[in-house]
């Protein structure tokens, strides 16, 4: 790529002005060594014909070890994404004049753009670009035919939709729309200044926006594109087993060994992450605004895999550091160890006093596409945390004097889990949790004073994920009776419930409040989740996926296992308190204690031959120590 510049690009064309951008995007977004690296992994696989060097499909699916979709013993492909991939390097390619060059030719000047693109690099050059991105995802995924909204249909719109290629291998076939057009009702809360926000932030130092409104002459509102639930599908599968992989882990690691039990349970994980996307409400597809909705306030880090996917082909291995200086090869070398030793796959789960009988992979990648970070605008995986076992029922059973005594003594944020079965329907498993930024509390703490700038979060994995923010209100978080979790011996487990005041004769349950709640009976047997379309004065709010035509759900679930989790921060990415720092130590400590008081305990005289003065003394010192009874009125977490 040249190093000249011009000031007046008034008279070029599209071409010539994504070549331009193509070159400012490698300068700005790269440095020298990856550039280096980049242009030695493009080159050494490029095909060439008539002088053009370009990537095919299948050199862009050998590159990124993404599996050609056989497999041996399946009834159908199980991660055939490569097609997938390709038509959206393709669409993405051609930024930011879709409507005229897309799909692209993968030559070296697109694949800049992509890489750009696909792995948030593009903060020196373009304003809003993770808003925006939004747009250009579901435009290069958009492939349902295009259906006419209200305004007459133009025969030569047919065909603009696909032009003749002498040589289908350059030009992938186009089975989607030209552009993203999207979906547009007359009142969509849609903003066609917004949608060129992009395009126009990376062109307007080129002097080049007339030739950009030129290329979008096309009127967004006469047609609808959507995207397809098997195109959706079969990207959803691969990002499920990918989320995981990190920039110099090679694919293969997650994609090798994947039998038809975990091929299925990925399959039904995509599914139910799917079905938030409402397409049984457009004819099968899912539209833009649907799209937009979910992705933003319900699966912000969905793509995050993309980023370290593509982050492949900043490193080349054919490159002989010997033959560099060598301080700048000592330099690379050490770098690239580092990368290698932070690259090799930790278990997210640490080891403890069980294993789960939820988690599992392909869950752990469902809850990295949502679950929050204390690093800001960081996935599960990317942040670094791990959880530590801390409650089981499977393993310390259906008791919440043992709830308590695992629970109230982890001092950091924590995560519940559970799966249970609808009355009525053993076939059917339903997966709900909620994440707690801080410890769970005793009604002596109600009322945590913890600094923590996370909120809780109220989720639904399967069969239809849903999430349910929480309140960010001060007015709400303020109020000790609207705790985030609670739990009393007398009532049970309480999450996002308004709890009555104490009483000495009357244990009143806690009542749901707010847009959803989850409780769960004293014996952690049966549990009911509500979800609302609306009510914003509780401590969560609706899912960002409801409208008001939604009405109210009611779940009753039989639990099969019920899971606490202690979230670990990593030290060398999360600046956390010495609380959350040494949560691990600080618990086990606190058990040690709690062993040494109920040794303590056979030394105390509770035979029915004490006074009743005896007897109240001994209670009330095993009551303080955590070892037995109700630990006051109630016991939980605040928010």
């Amino acid at each position: 790529m040249g190093a000249g510049q011009s000031t007046d690009y008034s008279g070029a064309s599209p071409e010539e002005l994504s070549y331009m951008l193509a070159e400012r995007f490698a300068t700005k977004c790269f440095s020298p060594l990856e550039l280096t690296h980049f242009k030695d992994n493009f080159f050494s696989r490029a095909a060439e014909q008539g002088g053009l060097r370009y990537w095919n499909e299948k050199t862009l699916s050998d590159f990124l070890g993404i599996p050609d979709g056989s497999f041996s013993g399946a009834d159908e492909a199980p991660l055939d994404a490569g097609p997938v991939l390709f038509r959206m390097v393709s669409y993405l390619g051609a930024f930011p004049f879709q409507n005229t060059l897309a799909p692209s030719v993968l030559t070296f000047e697109a694949m800049v753009k992509v890489v750009v693109l696909l792995t948030e690099r593009y903060g020196k050059v373009l304003r809003r670009g993770r808003k925006d991105r939004i747009k250009l995802l579901f435009g290069s995924l958009a492939d349902v035919g295009r259906k006419d909204i209200g305004q007459p249909s133009n025969q030569d719109s047919e065909n603009k939709e696909s032009e003749s290629e002498e040589n289908p291998e350059l030009c992938p076939a186009k089975s989607y729309a030209p552009g993203f057009s999207v979906d547009e009702p007359a009142n969509d809360e849609y903003d066609e200044d917004e949608d060129d926000d992009l395009a126009l932030a990376a062109l307007e130092s080129l002097d080049a926006i007339e030739v950009f409104k030129h290329d979008h002459r096309v009127d967004r509102t006469v047609y609808e594109t959507r995207i397809s639930v098997d195109t959706f599908r079969r990207l959803l599968m691969l990002l499920l087993v990918i989320a995981p992989l990190k920039p110099l882990e090679p694919v293969k690691m997650y994609t090798s060994d994947l039998d038809l039990e975990r091929i299925d349970a990925i399959r039904k994980e995509a599914d139910s992450i799917i079905a938030v996307f409402r397409p049984e409400e457009s004819d099968g597809g899912i539209t833009y605004r649907a799209f937009a909705r979910t992705i933003s306030t319900s699966l912000p880090y969905l793509f995050d895999p993309l980023t370290a996917l593509f982050e492949h082909m900043l490193f080349s291995k054919n490159l002989n550091l010997s033959q560099r200086r060598p301080s700048e090869a000592a330099s690379e070398e050490e770098t690239h160890e580092k990368s290698e030793e932070a690259s090799m796959a930790k278990p997210i789960l640490l080891p403890g006093s069980f294993e789960s009988s939820i988690l599992n992979q392909t869950i752990l990648s469902h809850l990295s596409f949502f679950l929050p970070s204390k690093v800001q605008s960081t996935n599960l995986f990317k942040s670094g945390v791990r959880l530590h076992p801390i409650f089981s029922t499977a393993a310390h059973g259906s008791s919440l004097t043992s709830f308590s005594h695992n629970v109230l003594t982890w001092q950091s944020a924590n995560l519940l889990i559970l799966q249970g079965a609808p009355d009525g329907n053993s076939e059917e498993t339903v997966t709900i949790g909620v994440y707690l930024p801080q410890s769970w509390k005793s009604s002596s703490t109600h009322g945590s004073s913890s600094s923590s700038d996370l909120l809780p979060c109220l989720f639904q994995l399967s069969p239809k994920h849903q999430v349910l923010p929480g309140n960010p209100s001060p007015s709400v978080q303020k109020q000790a009776n609207l705790p985030a979790a609670w739990f009393s011996t007398h009532t049970g487990i309480a999450i996002g419930c308004q709890i009555p005041p104490a009483s000495r004769s009357h244990h009143t349950p806690p009542i749901p409040y707010g847009a959803g709640s989850l409780t769960i009976d004293v014996n952690l047997e049966t549990a009911e989740f509500r979800v609302e379309p609306v009510g914003h004065d509780g401590v969560f709010l609706p899912p960002g996926t409801s409208s008001m035509e939604d009405a109210s759900v009611k779940t009753r679930l039989d639990l099969y296992s019920l899971e606490i989790w202690g979230i670990v921060p990593d030290p060398e990415l999360a600046a956390s308190s010495e609380a959350n720092a040494n949560a691990v130590e600080v618990q086990r400590a606190k058990w040690e204690f709690e062993a040494r008081e109920a040794e303590r305990r056979r030394n105390i005289n509770l035979k029915s031959g004490a006074g009743d003065s005896a007897k109240e003394s001994a209670r009330w010192l095993l009551e303080t120590a955590g070892i037995i009874g109700d630990h006051g009125q109630y016991s939980g977490g605040s928010t």
